[in-house]
């Protein structure tokens, strides 16, 4: 108990260090949990060893990340998107593992210890992406949703192999168990789902009716958990088992109520987890064999970005999103580390090859917070040198010949609730204009409205170039995350400078990024509506109408000056 108590102290401290550090450096915070991690484990400050409480704190982050990362997602948009799932996953998974496999059977290794290596450096932090590209506000682009099809399609991979691994270290022929694996895990999160739909919503609808809001979020951490027991149980990993209770509940009326309640738990032990991983770096064997960690450190970074492109290539995506999502996915993960952890536990890889990878894997998976923020800037960079045009998607380019003859209109970046009511104005107003969304629902319910809307990453320069936004009177960007919305305002701001630019808020920290691009009309959604209800209040108190608008003229600069 004492343990447990010191380690949860030492590692909750380290977390709330390395979160304000971090912010006020503007460096990623995965990078510094990580680096926490390093420096209170046993290669630096020796407070904290790995142990089973370690591992115990760390899953649950993973199992609580996951879940909300199934919440973001649609059951629908999946399954639209299923062939992409398996053919962008199903190539990147094959190519990598044939080639990193291959570099290790060259190295030594046995074949069944190459293929155990060839899967485990073919894998991706699905911990890391998930949570970067959250806070990024990119989980439902294009390249985020492929990044993400692909390393679902890892994990279920990964998990016949970690079952297969005894077979493997005995030299058995494994092939037909492993794939008799990979059935048996689709059947069983085939019935969860079947089974689970209605047990997660009657037992959510009747704690929401009867219980109160602590009720309800002791009721949805319980969900969570117990169906990531029941994974384990039947031998999936919990991690898989919590996503799919995720999924199954985003169709629900409760997403967005689970998610904000569960988001500061989910957040705490998130940051166990990546410092977790800090501490099971071990600096030592990097002086001990720098070239072998620099080799595999190579392979796991840049070569595996060239074979991830490649695979994202031939799965028909564009050469602007496959490097994106190539970049995403250029680093090592956490079943990696567990794979080769356990294939030099049972005796059957050799040291010289598995101690090296796993300290490339650990290198790259702290070097992956800032490869994942800086994708978009790398691509551009990349098409640059290499003088290659880019164009929009061509599904982004359906519906744009509406544009060609437009002039003077419009572009709403972002069909949410805000960009809905903006488009409604604009079209009762009989102005010219166009609406973007990338998710499937919110651009359902314009469609519905009969709003001028387009399923279009209007995150992307090219796709409202593709609009026509040269010719544009104005932009309004209302995306629910800021840095998209930093990202696409500064290119506009630089490559359009007399261009109207017009944006909303969330926070006040996102009002002030946005404002030093300089020049963009910045709406603090908090503070419109603050405004608004405070005008209802004093019309309906009979204050004079001129008094209202003098008063009101008055607030409105004083708060643009605060």
């Amino acid at each position: 108990m004492q343990d447990l108590l010191a380690i949860s102290v030492v590692l909750i401290a380290a977390a709330a260090i390395a979160a304000g550090l971090c912010a006020r450096m503007r460096i990623p915070t995965l990078l510094g949990y990580i680096l926490a991690g390093v420096i209170i484990g046993p290669s630096v400050g020796r407070l904290v060893q790995p142990g089973d409480a370690l591992t115990f704190l760390s899953e649950i982050g993973v199992i609580l990340l996951m879940f909300t990362v199934g919440l973001e997602l649609s059951v629908a948009e999946l399954w639209a998107t299923r062939w992409r799932v398996l053919s962008a996953g199903g190539l990147q998974f094959a190519l990598g593992s044939v080639a990193f496999g291959g570099v290790a059977y060259l190295l030594g290794a046995s074949p069944s210890a190459a293929v155990m290596v060839g899967a485990a450096a073919a894998v991706s932090s699905t911990a890391i992406c998930a949570k970067q590209l959250a806070d990024q506000g990119e989980l439902t682009t294009r390249h985020g949703r492929t990044s993400v099809a692909v390393l679902l399609f890892q994990d279920i991979a990964t998990a016949p192999l970690l079952a297969a691994l005894p077979l493997l270290a005995s030299r058995t022929e494994a092939g037909t168990q492993i794939a008799i694996e990979v059935v048996r895990i689709l059947a069983i999160l085939g019935i969860i789902v079947l089974v689970g739909k209605p047990i997660l919503y009657r037992s959510l609808a009747w704690v929401a009716r009867h219980g109160h809001s602590e009720a309800f979020l002791l009721a949805s951490i319980l969900l969570v958990l117990i169906t990531a027991w029941i994974s384990h149980y039947l031998g999936i990993e919990p991690a898989l088992g919590a996503f799919i209770a995720g999924l199954v509940l985003g169709e629900s009326d409760f997403r967005h109520r689970i998610e904000d309640d569960i988001r500061p738990f989910r957040d705490l032990m998130v940051g166990l987890f990546f410092i977790t991983t800090g501490v099971q770096l071990n600096l030592a064997l990097v002086t001990q064999s720098p070239l072998s960690v620099i080799f595999w450190l190579f392979l796991l970074v840049p070569i595996k970005i060239v074979i991830s492109a490649i695979a994202l290539r031939l799965a028909k995506l564009g050469s602007l999103d496959a490097g994106r999502g190539a970049i995403i996915l250029g680093h090592g993960g956490e079943f990696g580390l567990l794979l080769v952890s356990l294939g030099i536990s049972a005796d059957f890889l050799p040291a010289t090859i598995g101690q090296p990878a796993m300290i490339a894997i650990a290198i790259s998976m702290a070097l992956a917070p800032l490869l994942i923020r800086e994708h978009d800037r790398l691509v551009q960079h990349i098409f640059r040198a290499h003088r290659q045009p880019h164009h929009p998607q061509l599904e982004e380019l359906e519906g744009f010949d509406q544009s060609k003859d437009l002039q003077q209109h419009v572009l709403v970046c972002g069909a949410g609730s805000l960009g809905r009511i903006v488009s409604r104005a604009l079209l009762k107003a009989g102005i010219s204009h166009l609406l973007f969304e990338t998710r499937y629902e919110p651009f359902v319910q314009a469609k519905e409205l009969g709003l001028p809307v387009i399923l279009g990453d209007a995150s992307r320069l090219a796709t409202l170039e593709a609009a026509g936004v040269e010719r544009a009177r104005a932009v309004v960007v209302t995306f629910h995350q800021h840095r998209p919305a930093f990202r696409i305002l500064r290119a506009l701001r630089h490559r359009f400078p007399n261009l109207a630019l017009i944006a909303s808020a969330r926070t006040e920290a996102a009002a002030e990024e946005l404002q030093l691009i300089g020049n963009v009309n910045v709406f603090h959604e908090h503070i419109a509506a603050g405004l608004a209800l405070a005008r209802q209040c004093l019309q309906e108190v009979g204050l004079p109408r001129d008094r209202l608008e003098v008063l009101f003229s008055k607030m409105r600069r004083e708060l643009h000056t605060e």
